[in-house]
């Protein structure tokens, strides 16, 4: 995987995070990774989180990670997610995104939406 072709996927992921950036909190970006957090104080079952972690977007050695955290949370939740994105899904939470794709994209955005609705639904957000 090119730089270049990593540097185009991150940029792309950027953008679709960056559609939140004005209700959530951008915390520690840098040339290779956004973050993004709520502005709430949530109580989980073993500590208080002053902002809790929504979704960020790296670049790695082999592929540009997307880091979800709602289907970490609320892994029954997202199901139904487009088959293409769960194809790069590793582990529990993190995306493989290793092709510059108009469809995973697509996945993602939706994939957003309904995180961010959830976290809202559930006052995380």
């Amino acid at each position: 995987m090119t730089d270049l072709l990593k540097s185009q996927i991150f940029g792309q992921l950027k953008i679709l995070l960056g559609a939140y950036s004005n209700e959530l909190v951008v915390r520690g970006e840098k040339t290779h990774q956004y973050n993004l957090y709520g502005t709430k104080e949530v109580q989980l079952p073993h500590k208080l989180e002053k902002g809790m972690y929504f979704a960020s977007t790296a670049i790695n050695k082999g592929f540009v990670g997307f880091y979800f955290f709602p289907i970490y949370t609320h892994p029954h939740e997202f199901k139904n997610l487009d088959p293409a994105l769960l194809k790069c899904l590793k582990g529990k939470s993190c995306f493989h995104i290793k092709k510059d794709d108009v469809h995973l994209y697509q996945a993602i955005r939706a994939a957003l939406a309904q995180g961010y609705d959830l976290y809202k639904r559930i006052k995380y957000l």
